[in-house]
């Protein structure tokens, strides 16, 4: 009878120790669980645990090898961990490619896109302060992330510049190509965007540019004011001394005979005439910006002396923005001191070019 309670006895011991061992057991798994879920949550929400007593599993996915590494050192940092052992996959984050668009058309300029920082972003942004006050523009969804592109801002910026002296176009940028498609009324304004074009080029590296740029002119002006018109501006250049906005008088002659056209057999055939002046890089961009704007400002008040109509002249200064020759030379920079003087339809416009 001794034996038998003693043998009950055992029995009930026994199954008081595998009952606590085993609340004991599910407690530490439960523990280490919780711990290892919270040091391995910063690293990805694709990963998880599997925890059998003191030995932990962790399965999911990653982005890279030392990511994986740090995952599986946290792992076994964990106090009370035994062992760890992984099934953990690795998947490369896919990156968006860079994919900047732009369309031009009546001075209406759009962009969207996915660019690589907040340097792109913050130039796109700003992009209206070297443009007209009469250009309308909107962005659509502009996003950042994409892979990386050298001198982006800068390659976003040639584009700008470039595509809104098309009459009408588009831009597409992305990391491998440069894309300008359009139209524009005489060689003269195709010509301004390619040497912008090959002057930046180097910033423009190691894209595949491709110009795409097409004449077309209005034709429903009559032929005698398109005739006209290519008399008075042929030729028509402009120079300006280093930090000078002043029309030199060897030039009068040629403006007088832009105010004669507009007024005479021109009338009412061309609606506007578009004053762009510019800058070389001598001096600060805001100071540079204000020269031009001065530039602008004398040969539209010149010409409204001359009896054409305030209304009938648009005149803006783009500073720096669109040069046409290197800043690197003498030279260079006298080309890019400039005027550019553009008859403008309700359609297209009619190009008069002019350099300073």
């Amino acid at each position: 009878m001794r034996l038998l309670s003693l043998g009950i006895l055992g029995i009930l011991l026994a199954a008081v120790y595998w009952v606590g061992a085993t609340v004991y057991s599910e407690r530490i798994e439960q523990d280490i669980t919780e711990r290892s879920t919270a040091a391995l949550s910063e690293y990805s929400d694709d990963v998880s645990v599997a925890v059998d007593g003191r030995d932990v599993t962790i399965v999911g996915a990653v982005s890279s090898e030392n990511e994986r590494d740090q995952v599986k050192s946290v792992a076994n940092s964990v106090w009370g961990v035994r062992k760890t052992a992984d099934q953990i996959t690795i998947e490369e984050a896919v990156v968006p490619r860079f994919n900047f668009d732009a369309d031009y058309e009546n001075q209406k300029l759009h962009m969207a896109g996915t660019v690589d920082d907040d340097d792109t972003v913050a130039m796109i942004n700003n992009i209206h302060k070297a443009l007209p006050p009469s250009t309308l523009i909107s962005t659509g969804v502009i996003g950042t992330g994409a892979a990386e592109l050298i001198r982006s801002p800068e390659k976003v910026e040639t584009g700008i510049a470039a595509v809104t002296q098309l009459n009408r176009g588009d831009l597409k940028i992305t990391d491998e190509d440069f894309i300008l498609n359009g139209v524009v009324s005489d060689e003269a304004r195709r010509d301004a965007i390619e040497r912008l074009i090959a002057t930046r080029a180097d910033a423009l590296e190691p894209l595949d540019v491709q110009l795409n740029i097409d004449i077309d002119p209005y034709t429903t002006i009559t032929q005698a004011c398109r005739d006209a018109m290519k008399t008075a501006t042929h030729g028509n250049v402009l120079n300006y001394k280093v930090d000078y906005s002043n029309i030199e008088s060897r030039y009068t002659a040629q403006l007088d005979a832009v105010a004669s056209v507009i007024n005479g057999v021109c009338a009412g055939q061309v609606t506007h005439i578009l004053v762009e002046s510019h800058a070389d890089v001598t001096g600060g961009e805001g100071y540079n910006q204000g020269l031009s704007e001065r530039r602008a400002a004398t040969v539209h008040d010149y010409l409204i002396g001359k009896g054409v109509p305030e209304h009938q002249i648009t005149a803006f200064g783009y500073g720096e923005f669109r040069p046409i020759a290197t800043n690197e030379t003498v030279e260079g920079r006298a080309q890019n001191r400039r005027t550019e003087i553009h008859f403008s339809t309700d359609q297209l416009n009619l190009s008069a070019h002019s350099d300073d």
